[in-house]
């Protein structure tokens, strides 16, 4: 196989699993929308700097992740949240928090992010895959 269609296959399977991680990502929000149906408000009481290492660029960044405490039934709970930015948010800010009954540890601050990742995930997916299938095309096929 030549070189170029080693570097159409890679950027094909980069495409696919983009779109496998935007349906995962998909599911594991549809999960948290089942389970967590009770509602309380939270407050962020810090955010937290975290090291992520990136395999694809060699690199080191940071994400800032919210720390939120809220109380069920007379008990409080802090949780860090699922979604990290690039930079802090504001302290003190006041956030409607969705938890499960059984577990309200099992929490979250909103699923907004979630289709944004969902959306972007798919979007660079379908450009990878269409692109490489179009060169291909155009190319080998053609």
């Amino acid at each position: 196989m030549s070189e170029s269609l080693w570097v159409l296959a890679f950027i094909l399977l980069t495409g696919l699993i983009f779109i496998f991680a935007a349906g995962g990502i998909r599911w594991m929000a549809k999960r948290k929308l089942e389970v967590c149906t009770a509602e309380t408000t939270g407050r962020v009481i810090r955010w937290l700097q975290e090291e992520v290492y990136d395999d694809f660029n060699s690199a080191t960044s940071y994400m800032w992740f919210p720390v939120y405490a809220y109380d069920v039934q007379g008990k409080h709970y802090e949780k860090k949240g699922d979604i990290g930015l690039s930079e802090p948010g504001e302290t003190n800010e006041d956030v409607v928090l969705h938890y499960e009954p059984g577990n309200p540890y099992n929490s979250y601050a909103t699923l907004r992010n979630y289709d944004i990742l969902v959306y972007i995930f798919r979007i660079l997916g379908g450009l990878l895959s269409l692109g490489a299938i179009a060169v291909w095309w155009l190319y080998y096929a053609g």
